[in-house]
Parts: structure tokens; sequence; C-alpha cells
């Protein structure tokens, strides 16, 4: 019976540590109720409350000093303890709700995709012209609120509509690209080596998510980096290093007429580039070490009717099967 007492005694109390413990409980559920059953939850957490505030017997007051720590007593307590059950619910539909509705601002509500061979023009919500090379997708808004702002995987050529007051942001996973009107080319394959920028009028700033680049040093501690017309810039993935190159512009627009032009391109993703625009055939590429840079242009379309002078004004070799072509340089697999 004693025991009982001090039992009963120890569940009469609540401390602040143990609120505390429970509004850290309810802030980790992450259960949300809709809207009816809020309803409900709100509406019976109030019966509850007046029936227990009706039927107490314990007077709902702080204990001594002594016990200064000790919050309230047990008809108190559980009455905090129901409501606190009833209302976290509540809380999180609210809290829930409310992160559903930021989320849904940057939300791209527009995809462009294209698949092997395939070249797409998109106009854009601003009148921006994007042309989509092979296997590359866009994302952006229905309609461009503030910034104007895109998602790309692969590579497009984009002529921007000028807005000095409205930025154009080409986000990619490896760099963000800023521009006020110009015309540029972006090349961010996930499975490539290289991302590249060509510009071919105007000026970009190119910046590493909120780590801006600057040439010769690693992505991470960069700063800002201005490209002007006729500026290409590389970055390597591996290293996080990049190179700042003079170019013609132009042949970085090739593709868009059939014609791949390769600068100092690693051979593995030659192989990529012409996996992705040419579906007829499958490329791979021997086994071996491949040090040597790949400078020059394939047309695809001179690729069906002779495919030697086409490897061979790129220094490569192959050798072909029914549905596979295997590339190496220099020495016969």
């Amino acid at each position: 019976m004693e025991s009982n007492k001090k039992e009963a005694s120890n569940r009469s109390h609540l401390s602040r540590e143990d609120v505390d413990s429970l509004w850290d409980e309810a802030f980790n559920d992450d259960t949300a109720l809709g809207s009816s059953e809020l309803k409900k939850a709100k509406k019976r957490a109030k019966r509850l409350y007046a029936e227990l505030n009706r039927k107490r017997k314990i007077q709902m007051t702080p204990t001594p000093s002594r016990n200064s720590g000790l919050l309230y007593k047990l008809g108190y307590a559980a009455a905090a303890v129901l409501l606190l059950g009833l209302l976290i619910p509540a809380i999180h539909f609210f809290r829930n709700t409310k992160t559903e509705q930021t989320l849904s601002v940057v939300q791209y509500g527009e995809e462009a995709v294209t698949g092997r061979g395939e070249i797409k023009t998109v106009v854009l919500p601003d009148q921006t012209k994007v042309t989509l090379n092979v296997e590359s997708s866009l994302k952006y808004p229905a309609v461009f609120e503030g910034e104007r702002k895109v998602e790309l995987k692969g590579e497009a050529i984009f002529e921007v509509t000028p807005d000095s007051e409205r930025p154009f942001t080409v986000a990619t996973t490896d760099m963000n690209v800023s521009v006020l009107g110009t015309i540029f080319d972006v090349k961010a394959y996930p499975d490539d080596e290289l991302a590249i920028v060509s510009v071919a009028s105007g000026k970009v700033k190119v910046a590493m998510g909120h780590a801006p680049l600057s040439a010769n040093t690693p992505l991470s501690s960069s700063a800002p980096l201005i490209l002007e017309k006729d500026d290409q810039l590389k970055i390597d993935k591996a290293t996080g290093t990049i190179e700042k190159h003079t170019i013609d512009a132009e042949n970085f627009q090739m593709w868009t007429n059939g014609v791949l032009y390769f600068s100092r391109t690693p051979i593995r993703e030659v192989v990529n580039m012409l996996n992705r625009s040419y579906p007829q055939m499958v490329f791979e590429l021997a086994e071996g070490e491949y040090p040597d840079l790949i400078t020059g242009r394939l047309d695809l379309e001179q690729m069906k009717t002779n495919l030697d002078p086409v490897f061979r004004s790129l220094g490569l070799n192959y050798k072909k099967t029914e549905k596979h072509i295997i590339l190496y340089q220099d020495i016969t697999p």
C-alpha cells in the first residue's frame, strides 16, 4: 500500500525536463494530420481540458521552493500530457504545410528531355531560346518570377533574352553560369570528365555553387570568373582545377548541324559523345591507357558511308562488328 502511494506521488509531478523531453519527441515525429483530423483533435483537446478542470481535486499550483524544479501536480500534468499528445500532430500539420509551400517556390514545373541522336529547341517563358543537345534535360518554371533560373544536365546552347534587372542562371551539378543577355554553350554531362562553358557573345560569370571559380585554382577556394566572347572554361571534375582558353566559339556550336568538334578532349568523352549522338551503333573503348587528348571534327552524316576518314582525322583506329565499334589508338587490340 505504501509503495503504491509513493508511486502515485512520483507520478503526480512533471519536471521541466520531462516537458522538454516531450516537446523534443513531438518535433522528431514526422506524422501530420489532414485538415479534418486536425479539427477533430483540437475539439477533443478542448473537451478533455474542460472536463479535467471540472473534476480535478488537486489544486494546480507550483510546489514550495524545496521542490521548485517540479512544475505541476498530477491533475495538471495529466491535462498537459493529454493536450500535448493531441496537439502535437496539429503542430506537425502546420510545420509540414509551411515547408511544402516553401519548397514549391523553387521547384521546376517544366522539363525538356532529348534521347540518343535527338536535338530539340525550347523557348522559355522569357523568350530565351535553348537548343538542347543529345541525351540532355532542362528543367525550368512555367513562369519566371523574380530570378530566371534553369537546371541543365547534358549540353545546351542558350540565347538569353536581355534583362538588366534579372540575371539568367544555368545550374548544373558542377557549376552555376549567370548572364544578363548573351549566347553561350554549357556542357555538363554527369558521366563526363570535364564540364565546359563556351561563350559566343556577351559575358558570363561562372561559379561553383556558393564557391565561385578562378583560373588555375581548386573550385572550393576560388573567386568569381568572368568569361567574354570566344572564352572557354574547362573544369576537371576529378581534380577541381580549371583551364581557360581562347577559342572560336562557332566550332562548339557545330553539333547543331550534325558535326562534333573536339578540342583537347579525353578519348573517353569522345566515345561518350559518339554513343549519345549516333544511335545506329554502340561505341566502346579498347582496354589500355589513353593519355593523348583528341582534337578535330567528326561528321555524323559521313559516318553512314565511310568510317575510315572520319576516325583517321581524329588519330583513331577502330574495329567493327555487327553493332559495335571498338576504338583504340596506336596499337591493335
